[in-house]
């Protein structure tokens, strides 16, 4: 047999012949001549390869221009990105090794400390991290006492069965036995070994469990010393290592023990409440009430009040017996006192943890501060029914603990408009709470619906013409603010939806006046929003418009009587309240104390002092008359001001000691402004001119530490003032001879450097314009390549489909014909 040669290996030659450099093709190098030469100068594009460059240029296009052609008027792409597809250096192992290292990085714990890699070890699917706990786990394939394992054959039978035994040993007393009765013994013999074997290891287990337990009472017998002298440094133990000792003994929470979610707690609530909702309903009240009698009897009352039959009756767990028989359970009396007393406190504690730090009405709080013994006596258990029939009378009149949500806004204005603000309060809370969009699906925009209606039942209770309305109306509005507060968080673009709405509203009506100050829902509203949206915000899509509203209100309308000036004064509140976290100044805030401030200046004799619109330079409507230098009137403004009214002498105090305060805010807080001082230096200038004999020494010492407080920013101040730039000096002029180095016949201009730097800076824009033009023709040159070879190739599928139609046309055309054919021959 004539052995096979080994054909060369072509690659191992190839691998090993050296690398020829491959030559340039003459003809291809294109040499750029220059006219003139200079010597020493280098030029790198003297020698040029336009096929080579023309080859990389059409080669970057074909990566760029033609992939983004290609996906040109197409949504969708598909892109890799794992680690190293992008890379076009990295090799396919390489991209390997990258993402194994990725993968492996995310089990790796990050610690300094750790040198080995991290391998979660497991056990039965289970991490031994989690389950090494060093427990007594109790199996069932534990080895038996004797050593022997369940299951195995006893070596008796495995003699007889298997080996005989011999004749002598199969006869007993019975007789010989058959293989079928041997194999029925061992069966029962085996079941026996195993019940006792099960038997001792279940009181083992039951032993264990007892020292377990009982390991604690035995800790201290354990440890006890011999020793029981101890030193006196011992014995007087320090503060601080006591707490340590306690802390650390101290219950640890587990992973069981986690916090309730919004949702579990909201669930709760309505539970909480419809659980007390069914204690207190009337039904409730009159179950467990029957009477032992074999015929039907009406039940009837004398005068006196006293039933014509012997009833039992049972209350919280304990039965009350009739008059009769008081004197049979004298000693038990006192027994059901303290048990009912005690069942009582505990429905108390019960009820006391829907409160929170809530108010709650002062009916509520008699509910629940009454006392059992004084609902139910001893002594007169005769007139049981009449007491039971008072607690169903205080049951209905108490506040249901479930509502369902009104249909309509009449249904909720009739359910808050005859209760006191606290019980308002309460039923708002019950249904919010019965209402949580957790526990439903339509409770979201219920309460959506729930944040329209009390804007606009804030909107109503604002028509007021007394004071007792008023007083109510600021009281309601603010035991509204919490429950509306919650309701925004849950919906925060509801509300300010709703909200920048109402704003809209209110603004277009007041246009209609701009001269006069708006109702009082106007201030409820804008106070509402500085109490829910956060004023600190740089531009705020409500608390803005907010600002701008109070701006145009205290610029143009007009203050001429006692509501005006009380209307002003509290958008100027509002203005503090929005402005002290943001640090901004609205001038019309402090035009309007400043116009306050020049109402209380005498005009007569004195030189006028000017003053910004809306103001009058002649007004003093709050000049005081008369010396109130003595007087105790507290100076807090109220809000029956809001009101129509006669401007007296305590309304002066107060709108003047109001207004110092205010000012005494704006300046501790634009103090770190650097016109600070300019900003209220006029202040000055109308304090000196206000008569202070006549104000209570309170307004007095609230002037002079304004005054005090506008020095200190005055020599705190470190104003810089603008100056004019000195110039520069002139340079003597030099007398020597200017000379140029000429390197080349060109003549160059005389130009600045600026000018120089422009020029070259213009000639290099030039030129990478024509560059970038040029390119763009190649680009434009290159795009229309590709769409002409798509056309020709779309031609030439079209041409292809139309040739193969045409073809099974002519087939169909030629077997027609020779149907046709057959057809006359055989005719």
């Amino acid at each position: 047999m004539v052995g096979s040669k080994k054909k060369p290996n072509k690659s191992s030659e190839r691998s090993h012949k050296p690398h020829i450099k491959k030559k340039l093709n003459p003809f291809e190098v294109h040499i750029n001549r220059e006219k003139l030469k200079v010597l020493g100068k280098k030029n790198k594009n003297d020698r040029g390869l336009p096929g080579v460059s023309r080859e990389k240029a059409l080669k970057k296009r074909k990566h760029t221009l033609q992939q983004e052609f290609k996906l040109h008027n197409k949504a969708n792409r598909f892109v890799d990105k794992r680690i190293g597809e992008g890379d076009v250096n990295m090799t396919e192992e390489d991209r390997f090794i990258a993402r194994y290292a990725k993968l492996k990085s995310k089990h790796h714990k990050k610690s300094i400390f750790n040198l080995a890699d991290e391998e979660v070890l497991t056990h039965k699917g289970q991490a031994l991290s989690e389950i090494e706990k060093f427990e007594d786990t109790k199996s069932d394939d534990d080895e038996s006492i004797e050593g022997d394992k369940i299951g195995n054959l006893d070596e008796n039978f495995v003699d007889e069965a298997h080996f005989g035994g011999g004749v002598l040993k199969r006869t007993g007393i019975d007789g010989a036995k058959s293989h079928k009765d041997l194999i029925d013994q061992l069966i029962a013999e085996s079941k026996k070994r195993k019940a006792e074997k099960q038997k001792l290891k279940e009181e083992t287990l039951e032993l264990t469990e007892k020292l377990d337990s009982e390991w604690k009472d035995l800790l201290p017998l354990v440890n006890k010393t011999k020793s029981t002298k101890a030193t006196p440094e011992l014995e007087k133990a320090d503060e601080y290592d006591k707490t340590v000792k306690q802390l650390k003994f101290e219950a640890r929470g587990t992973p069981s023990d986690r916090l309730k979610s919004e949702d579990e707690i909201a669930k709760e609530e309505r539970e909480k409440l419809e659980q007390l909702e069914k204690e207190t309903t009337a039904d409730d009240l009159e179950d467990n009430f029957a009477y032992e009698s074999d015929t039907e009897v009406t039940l009837s009352y004398n005068q006196e009040g006293e039933a014509n039959l012997v009833l039992e009756a049972e209350l919280n767990g304990k039965t009350i017996l009739p008059k009769n028989d008081d004197k049979e359970n004298e000693g038990s009396d006192e027994d059901d006192k303290e048990s009912v007393s005690e069942e009582e406190s505990e429905a108390e504690d019960d009820l006391s943890d829907l409160k929170g730090s809530e108010s709650v009405s002062e009916s509520e709080n008699e509910y629940f501060s009454t006392n059992t013994e004084d609902k139910i006596k001893p002594e007169a258990i005769r007139d049981d029914l009449l007491k039971r029939k008072e607690i169903m009378d205080k049951a209905r009149e108490e506040l249901p603990y479930t509502y369902k949500f009104p249909a309509s806004y009449e249904e909720l204005q009739l359910l808050l408009q005859f209760e006191s603000s606290e019980r308002q309060f309460m039923i708002l809370e019950r249904l919010i709470k019965c209402n949580h969009p957790s526990l439903g699906s339509n409770n979201k925009e219920n309460l959506n619906l729930l944040f329209a209606y009390l804007l606009q039942y804030i909107n109503d209770i604002a028509e007021v013409k007394t004071i007792e309305d008023i007083s109510k109306c600021f009281s309601t509005f603010s035991n509204l603010v919490p429950h509306i507060f919650n309701l925004a968080e849950m919906s925060p673009l509801n509300a300010h939806t709703l909200v920048l709405d109402v704003l809209k509203e209110k603004h277009q009506c007041y246009r209609k006046h701009k001269l006069a100050y708006p109702d009082i829902e106007v201030l409820l509203f804008l106070k509402l929003v500085s109490c829910v949206f956060p004023t600190s915000d740089f531009r705020h899509v409500v608390v803005t418009p907010a600002i701008v509203f109070i701006d145009q209100m205290l610029n143009k309308c007009k203050v001429r009587t006692r509501r005006d000036i009380a209307y002003g004064l509290f958008l100027t509140t509002l203005v503090l309240e929005y402005t002290t976290l943001a640090k901004r100044f609205l001038p019309s805030a402090i035009n309007f104390l400043k116009g306050i401030l020049h109402m209380a200046i005498p005009k007569a004799g004195i030189k006028l002092i000017k003053i910004c619109p809306p103001f009058k330079t002649s007004s003093n409507a709050l000049v005081l008359c008369n010396n109130c230098n003595e007087s105790t009137i507290s100076l807090t403004m109220n809000v029956s001001y809001l009101l129509n009214g006669e401007i007296d002498d305590e309304f002066k105090m107060r709108a003047i000691y109001l207004s110092s305060c205010l000012l005494k805010e704006f300046v501790t807080n634009f103090a770190e402004l650097d016109s600070s001082y300019e900003i209220f230096s006029t202040i000055m200038e109308y304090i000196n001119a206000i008569p202070m004999n006549n104000y209570p020494v309170e307004v007095k010492e609230k002037f002079k530490s304004l005054e005090e407080e506008i020095n200190r920013i005055k020599s705190n101040r470190r104003l810089k003032y603008l100056t004019v730039a000195k110039p520069k000096p002139k340079a003597l002029r030099l007398y020597e001879p200017r000379i140029e180095k000429v390197y080349d016949t060109k003549k160059r201009r005389i130009e600045s450097r600026e000018k120089a730097e422009q020029n070259k800076l213009l000639h290099k824009l030039k030129r990478e314009r024509k560059g970038a033009l040029r390119e763009i023709r190649r680009d434009n040159a290159f795009i229309s390549r590709l769409r002409i070879n798509e056309q020709i190739q779309s031609d030439n599928v079209r041409k292809a489909k139309v040739r193969k139609l045409l073809s099974d046309a002519s087939i169909q055309q030629s077997e027609l014909n020779t149907l046709d054919r057959k057809k006359k021959r055989k005719k």
